[in-house]
């Protein structure tokens, strides 16, 4: 199964109840913001599934560069210079590094090209980590939804309307089907 870009991009709308239901994926750096295990009751906590989770086994590029988590190798992707993607790879070793990148450089910006992006992250990812790839596959048919910044309505939920694009959690249970 592949999501086609028209569906990855329209956003959508769930309801408190649907959100119970789901494999729910919180950011390991907003937890402030995020309700827990205990308030939402039974729902599935994946935590891991978080592109900022630090990995085990980093991804390497092409170029021999590592990266620490999976949303620092999406946007080395988003910039042609080596030399800029080489930075990243070295910022990705700490989270508030990192954010200072996507403010310093000119990051790809086409939809289009951020999706094939995120799902080459999110293979590399759970490719190079079993026990990661061992836990989406753990969620089995549930929707997976990322629970994050209340201004994240690309790949996470708008904590004020409750609604979202939820592009990476697509994505993610994309791989996940495919790999059954």
């Amino acid at each position: 199964m592949k999501y086609s870009n028209e569906s990855l991009l329209t956003e959508e709308s769930f309801s408190k109840n649907e959100i119970l239901d789901a494999a729910l994926v919180t950011h390991p750096h907003s937890k402030q913001i995020n309700l827990t295990k205990e308030e939402l009751g039974q729902t599935l906590i994946f935590e891991n599934g978080s592109n900022l989770t630090l990995l085990k086994n980093p991804i390497i590029d092409e170029y021999g560069n590592e990266y620490r988590c999976s949303e620092w190798y999406y946007m080395a992707q988003r910039v042609d210079d080596l030399w800029v993607k080489k930075i990243i790879a070295f910022l990705s070793t700490g989270f508030w590094l990192a954010m200072k990148a996507r403010k310093l450089y000119n990051l790809e910006q086409d939809e289009e090209k951020r999706i094939e992006f995120m799902r080459n992250a999110i293979r590399e990812k759970f490719d190079n980590n079993p026990e990661l790839k061992a836990e989406l596959l753990a969620t089995g048919d549930k929707k997976i939804i990322e629970y994050t910044y209340r201004w994240d309505v690309r790949f996470g939920i708008n904590q004020n309307t409750w609604k979202w694009k939820n592009i990476l959690w697509k994505l993610l249970m994309e791989y996940r089907d495919n790999n059954k």
